[in-house]
């Protein structure tokens, strides 16, 4: 939405594409879950459908179809629901989570519902009238760059109606410049620990990804309650004071174990017992909820996407050169892009933009941050290096930011943009007397008051904690 609002306000003819059938992103609650994600995540393939292709240069192609398991699955796959869970809470304070232009109403908590989240985004794109510019429940399937530098975008409409058919509509339309704003909360992943994948072809009901996480009574008549056990990766204790406030919520029932070896057991059987790196075993699994995080959601690249061969990290440890990467194509790592200028430019060809894909850590307000840049490169009122020097720059330049160190980073991380774009304003119109809005960094208070937010977040979960047990006990859930 920001960046929609930034790109309308420069005066470009903006289009946007949304798989739901509302603007709120991750906030948008549904009950239906999305699918169960490819186990283990880094065998799936970033093949393109072969009807994609066959979508008309001209026109719109439409069929009508009646509502069958199949196009059920089809929708959840084009147009997936939102990891959004019923109760969640928002983790951000909503004084640091609104974007520019728009505050929350007064009398707002400071860590709001799904639903008070929407409403904001709701309220956001219409007051900046950004809603005409939005396709809802469309598909992004493609994305090819044309002979011509232009950028190609094949797209497919999903109307569902009260009968129980569905519109399918499908077409292309081109465009000089193309932004990936999807985020990178929105395809569950699931590391490939060893025999996971017997395992989940043995007991495929027994896993999920926590994206597909609804409400707690859908695990009723299961151990859940009665026994939990926490694997978790590295150390429990982090670097991070803020990572050990919130750990030190964990209920105290909770049995930590170090991280998975195997989904086997100490004799390689798959049993359905799970083996942790200490050599201890856990058997009589009900259930098992994979919090491992996200994959990047650009499959419409198809083969333009390369996975990057190093495990992800909250640190990009090796930095290498992009520069004979082959034009229009990404190289991720995870959820985010690589080959990129500032966290947003494709190096190969800046008129493709991501915002919303950081390597670290971020609020949406760094999100309108880099929709501003995208804004005043593409008017020319910002420059970008050569490609040769936005590679060497990326390759070599370290804004000294610890990754664990969430809002104590966030000015620094808007100073570099605020710098940028500020100089090249008043450098590249000071002959014209055009003074362009100032991009102005966070108030000192900010970087204060997102730690001491978190705090409060905490003593507010354990009283929701303390709460919910006693639901469940008294079978009130």
């Amino acid at each position: 939405l920001p960046t929609a609002r930034h790109l309308k306000e420069a005066g470009f003819n903006v289009r946007v594409f949304e798989r739901n059938s509302v603007v709120g992103g991750i906030w948008a609650y549904s009950e239906e879950a999305p699918l169960k994600p490819k186990i283990p995540t880094s065998r799936a393939k970033h093949d393109i459908e072969s009807e994609v292709y066959d979508i008309p240069a001209e026109g719109v192609q439409k069929r009508t179809v009646e509502m069958t398991p199949e196009i059920k699955k089809l929708l959840l796959t084009k147009c997936p629901p939102s990891p959004c869970y019923r109760d969640l809470q928002g983790n951000n304070s909503s004084r640091l989570f609104a974007l520019p232009g728009l505050t929350f109403p007064e009398g707002t908590p400071l860590f709001c519902s799904h639903r008070v989240m929407g409403k904001f985004f709701q309220d956001y794109a219409e007051k900046f009238e950004l809603l005409p510019l939005i396709e809802f429940d469309t598909s992004v399937d493609l994305v090819k760059k044309n002979d011509d530098d232009t950028w190609e975008i094949y797209l497919s409409k999903y109307d569902v109606y009260p009968s129980g058919l569905v519109r399918i509509s499908t077409w292309r339309e081109t465009f000089d410049a193309v932004v990936a704003a999807s985020g990178i909360q929105q395809k569950g992943f699931v590391p490939d620990f060893k025999d996971l994948t017997a395992w989940n072809k043995m007991w495929p009901d027994k896993a999920i990804h926590s994206n597909q996480y609804r409400r707690p009574e859908d695990f009723n008549d299961k151990g859940f309650a009665r026994s939990v056990t926490m694997s978790m990766r590295g150390p429990f204790e982090s670097s991070s004071y803020i990572f050990n406030l919130v750990r030190s919520a964990i209920p105290k029932s909770t049995t930590i174990k170090p991280n998975i070896t195997s989904f086997s057991n100490i004799q390689g059987q798959v049993d359905g017992s799970v083996l942790f790196e200490d050599g201890s075993v856990l058997d009589s699994i009900d259930h098992v909820i994979f919090c491992t995080g996200y994959t990047n959601n650009l499959g419409y690249f198809g083969s333009n996407i390369e996975e990057d061969d190093e495990p992800t990290g909250m640190k990009q440890e090796t930095r290498h050169s992009y520069a004979d990467v082959p034009d229009a194509t990404v190289i991720v790592r995870g959820s985010y892009p690589l080959n990129v200028y500032q966290e947003v430019f494709l190096m190969s060809d800046p008129t493709f933009a991501f915002v919303g894909f950081p390597p670290y850590f971020a609020t949406p307000t760094h999100f309108d941050t880099q929709a501003q840049a995208v804004a005043r490169v593409w008017t020319g009122n910002a420059l970008l290096p050569s490609v040769e020097l936005m590679n060497k720059f990326t390759q070599e330049y370290d804004l000294g930011i610890d990754p664990a160190g969430l809002y104590e980073v966030d000015r620094r991380r808007k100073e570099h943009f605020s710098t940028w774009l500020n100089h090249h304003a008043k450098m590249l119109h000071k002959d014209d007397g055009v003074e362009l809005p100032e991009v102005e960094n966070y108030p000192e208070y900010w970087e204060k008051e997102g730690p001491e937010a978190i705090v409060q977040l905490v003593d507010i979960s354990e009283n929701h904690y303390k709460k919910t047990r006693e639901a469940i006990k008294n079978g009130c859930l």
